[in-house]
């Protein structure tokens, strides 16, 4: 029982497949830059990882995984690879407002009065601010359910000491 990386970046790749700078390197063949984006992809699911525990309390360890071997050592539910494939897509997203956090820092005033793209940044901003807002949703709705039967939990209070 267990579940390839392969089955979560494939499912990322899906989600960002218009994004052909993603796949695209310079000097280097189809191969090697597929390789290149199915690493890339990997550190993102590491991520992706670090934020759903972050956020909940899952119900199994997601850090039980084989790096070697490229999976995780239990099986995750199709809701499980959507969910951790949807954070990597966000944090491939908050890469690139680093990157124009730093743009905009390298720019003089004189600069961005001559080269302003303050409308594509505020676009991606917000763009970037939603998908943390859903992958929130998401993150609150998936604690609040059990994995396997999707059945809300209870809280038994007839079991707590206080």
């Amino acid at each position: 029982m267990s579940t390839s990386f392969d089955v979560i970046t494939e499912k990322f790749f899906k989600k960002i497949e218009k994004d052909k700078d993603f796949f695209c390197y310079y000097n280097v063949s189809l191969s090697e830059a597929m390789n290149l984006a199915q690493e890339q992809a990997t550190n993102y699911l590491f991520e992706a990882v670090e934020r759903l525990t972050d956020e909940c309390t899952p119900d199994v360890d997601f850090f039980d995984y084989d790096e070697d071997m490229e999976e995780f050592n239990f099986d995750l539910t199709r809701k499980e690879q959507g969910l951790i494939s949807s954070l990597m897509r966000e944090v491939y997203f908050d890469r690139d407002l680093s990157l124009l956090k730093a743009f905009k820092i390298a720019l003089t005033p004189s600069d961005l009065n001559q080269f302003s793209p303050s409308s594509e940044r505020k676009t991606f901003t917000a763009m970037l601010k939603d998908i943390k807002a859903e992958n929130s949703a998401k993150i609150s709705q998936y604690d609040s359910v059990d994995r396997i039967t999707g059945k809300k939990k209870m809280i038994n209070y007839a079991q707590s000491d206080e």
